[in-house]
């Protein structure tokens, strides 16, 4: 009979380390009463969503920052008609 494999331990998951503005986390860790748990997984849920509605086309977007390209060519169209 063939053996099966050993499977690596460790955890399931990949470990993200996130930077957010002071202003954001004290909002999220408000909401989260201090617990660094509830922190935790109200990020990971605010992610988890947003990543279920993006296409792909829109992340790439975020990478090749081309988002904020569109919002500044568009900014710049708007002054242009109002002048």
């Amino acid at each position: 009979m063939a053996r099966r494999g050993r499977r690596k331990g460790g955890p399931r998951y990949k470990k993200v380390s996130l930077s957010l503005p002071k202003r954001l986390y004290s909002i999220l860790n408000g909401i989260a009463m201090g617990d660094d748990r509830k922190l935790n997984r109200l990020i990971k849920g605010i992610l988890e969503e947003k990543l279920q509605e993006a296409t792909v086309a829109e992340l790439e977007a975020y990478i090749s920052g081309e988002k904020e390209e569109e919002e500044l060519s568009t900014e710049e169209t708007n002054e242009e008609q109002t002048v």
